[in-house]
């Protein structure tokens, strides 16, 4: 659908990657359907949503992220019977192996889990659910409510819900600029010069938000960087079934996919968005762990190496809400990794405070973009 060059909307979404698709879907969810999202590529979800691990974390340092997440693992276990035509969740488990010492956020969130969602594992508990795990550990916990998402599914339901309820989706619609007018943001700029007003502007456009943002004059940081994942081949003695390994104390995961492993180092590397690929030297840091924590894995080769763009704020917590700089400029990115875990939570909260409804002011405030420090903004 091509719109006019000075088309109005009341929210224009930049990006149609995870983030933007669930908030475009949420505020469809409330009632709201004058939105544009706005992809630059020909397919939505094609960066960092097309090549993360697809694994559903719920605990992370930071709570409000926690929070988050366990809001979009109930959407995920049990979705609108309209959603997905498939489930959205294998819940194959997490073996969790916790860093040393267990931090005490970890302790206080497994400790208020329900009966029956975490077991905790002493180290033959550990070794006979994972029997390819030869790294040392004293136990581990399961947590049984994790697991496997199925991220095309996700995308998908969101794209269809939004697109249902009369939100506009452009792909290949690259946003160039923010313009300006009158102290606020008031639009976008296309690649082919097309102009779209919008009374507000969300940017949801991952590594890509703070160059826009930085342009139009927010001083709110964004650090794009790399992680990179590897799948072996295939292994008869995988079972497709089986838990996923996630070692805090070794920075490593590992799941079963396509008949192997897929398997990461957990590293970190800041990039420039337009110009990296992955890099070869963190195979070997992958081969290194593989050989130390899961041995059998060792010598399956690599089937599939790849990196994908992973965003975060000074302080790595989410930036959702107003820009502290620029009126009518919002944010819904940062997400670090945490975005498809996270993505449904995320959304709701994104359109309640676009739309001024009722939402929970703590949690707002840990991701309000205007978080009042040199963390969230440039000196």
């Amino acid at each position: 659908m091509t719109l006019g060059p000075m088309q109005r909307t009341r929210f224009a979404i930049v990006g149609g990657g995870i983030a933007g698709a669930a908030t475009a879907w949420a505020l469809a969810e409330s009632g709201e359907s004058d939105v544009v999202l706005l992809e630059a590529e020909e397919q939505l979800g094609a960066h960092s949503t097309a090549l993360n691990a697809a694994i559903l974390r719920v605990w992370c340092p930071s709570e409000a992220a926690t929070s988050l997440a366990q809001q979009s693992a109930r959407f995920l276990a049990s979705p609108p019977e309209d959603f997905a035509p498939v489930p959205l969740l294998a819940p194959c488990g997490t073996v969790l192996v916790p860093a040393d010492p267990t931090p005490s956020s970890l302790e206080r969130w497994l400790a208020a889990r329900p009966a029956g969602a975490v077991e905790h594992l002493d180290e033959a508990d550990l070794r006979a659910l994972l029997p390819a795990f030869t790294g040392r550990a004293q136990g581990g916990v399961l947590l049984r409510e994790e697991g496997r998402i199925d991220v095309a599914a996700l995308l998908d339901g969101l794209v269809r819900g939004a697109r249902r309820a009369g939100v506009r989706l452009r792909t290949g619609a690259r946003v160039t600029a923010l313009e300006v007018g009158d102290g606020r943001v008031d639009g976008v700029v296309l690649e082919d010069g097309e102009r779209l007003r919008a009374a507000r502007v969300v940017l949801a456009a991952g590594a890509w938000a703070g160059a826009l943002a930085r342009a139009a004059g927010s001083r709110v940081l964004l650090r794009p960087t790399r992680r990179h994942l590897l799948v072996t081949g295939p292994d008869r003695n995988v079972d497709p079934a089986g838990p996923v390994l996630w070692s805090d104390a070794d920075g490593f995961y590992a799941r079963p996919e396509s008949g192997g492993w897929l398997l990461c180092a957990c590293d970190q590397s800041a990039v420039d968005p337009d110009k990296w690929e992955a890099d070869e030297s963190v195979r070997e840091r992958i081969a290194e762990k593989t050989a130390h924590l899961l041995a059998p894995a060792a010598d399956a080769g690599a089937a599939h190496f790849w990196a994908g763009l992973r965003t975060f704020a000074a302080d790595e917590e989410f930036l959702i809400g107003a820009d502290p700089d620029v009126a009518g400029l919002e944010w819904v990115a940062a997400l670090g990794g945490h975005g498809i875990s996270s993505a449904v939570g995320v959304g709701r909260l994104a359109a309640d405070l676009l739309l001024g409804r009722e939402h929970d002011p703590a949690l707002a405030r840990a991701v309000a973009p205007a978080r009042g420090s040199a963390a969230a903004l440039s000196p």
